[in-house]
């Protein structure tokens, strides 16, 4: 006679397998990794901690709640897996393939996700900080309102990411991709950086080119030789931040708050500065051709060797000896 169960209960069975399976691995690590299929699995909740779950397949699973502390998921395939809530600090996570994972409010601090494919995944409210991301692929994904604190994304692809209010103090940023490819977007779209948190983050040499920043905060922020062209930084924080050598053709920075920022050797030819507040900053060698600085305020500032041509300077406030020349020759004031 041939039992039949009812649907629910091969279900549940089918479940208490999959995990009892899982939580096997995790005891006895280094044995089989390679044909460990868990696709649409439910391990809600499921004790992983510090398993060994290299190259394992886990597409479409249901890992919401569990616990990953220290687990090994290196070339791991968690593509549109559901993990919400992880547990996941010290977890290795390189090279794995994390595409429309859902990662929301997971807690990944120092996890390691160099080389890892993370587009289209979501990782809002996501704890990050000390993450170790050198390298990795996240466009598309949202990181809105995630803490990345200290996190290493040097050359990390971010174009069409959302970092919108995602805190991201000290972090490596250099190199990283998060601009448009050229003028019009042909590419992929920017990232967005509305109101993020930058402070003293390193972005030199990093792609920015019509990244939207309003409202961001980069004070001490290290970008030097970043490509800001057409950026928007307009209503952000920059005290004390270092542009030299800047690409910054065409941005804006409406009432931005830039005192004691250094600009050395900066271009900001066309760049919209109205409005904002230079009290301080160092212009020394920066290209200032059709410049905006209507309104802004520039006690202090220095434009020693600047190339000003064309600028814009009504109602300057406390404006240098340069900026009341006549700059239509572009000389360089001495």
């Amino acid at each position: 006679m041939t039992l039949v169960r009812p649907p629910l209960v091969s279900l549940l069975l089918a479940t208490a397998v999959a995990t009892g399976l899982t939580l096997a691995l995790a005891r006895s690590p280094g044995e089989g990794s390679a044909s460990r299929n868990f696709a649409g699995a439910d391990l809600r909740d499921a004790d992983l901690a510090r398993a060994n779950l290299e190259r394992a397949v886990f597409t479409g699973a249901n890992l919401a709640g569990a616990d990953l502390t220290g687990a090994n998921l290196k070339g791991a395939d968690l593509r549109e897996a559901y993990l919400r809530e992880v547990k996941g600090s010290g977890a290795d996570f390189a090279g794995a393939l994390l595409g429309g994972a859902d990662l929301t409010r997971a807690t990944l601090i120092g996890a390691n996700f160099e080389g890892a494919d993370l587009s289209r995944a979501q990782l809002p409210q996501a704890r990050l900080e000390n993450a170790k991301m050198k390298g990795t692929f996240l466009p598309g994904a949202s990181l809105k309102k995630a803490n990345l604190s200290g996190a290493n994304l040097h050359g990390a692809v971010l174009t069409g990411t959302d970092l919108t209010q995602a805190v991201l103090r000290e972090s490596n940023l250099q190199e990283a991709e998060l601009g448009a490819v050229g003028i019009g977007h042909p590419g992929p779209a920017p990232a967005r950086l509305g109101g993020a948190d930058l402070r003293r983050a390193d972005l030199d040499r990093a792609n920015l080119v019509s990244v939207p920043m309003r409202e961001a905060r980069l004070d001490g922020a290290r970008l030097t030789r970043a490509r800001l062209g057409h950026a928007d930084l307009s209503w952000s924080s920059a005290t004390g931040a270092d542009f030299s050598h800047a690409e910054m053709g065409w941005s804006r920075a409406y009432a931005a708050d830039l005192r004691n920022s250094r600009f050395n050797g900066a271009d900001l030819t066309l760049a919209q500065l109205e409005g904002a507040d230079l009290a301080g900053a160092d212009l020394t060698g920066a290209t200032l051709q059709g410049t905006n600085l209507n309104q802004a305020r520039m006690k202090g500032a220095v434009l020693t060797g600047a190339m000003l041509r064309d600028v814009l300077a009504n109602a300057v406030k406390d404006a240098p000896p340069p900026l009341r020349q006549d700059t239509r020759q572009g000389k360089k004031p001495q």
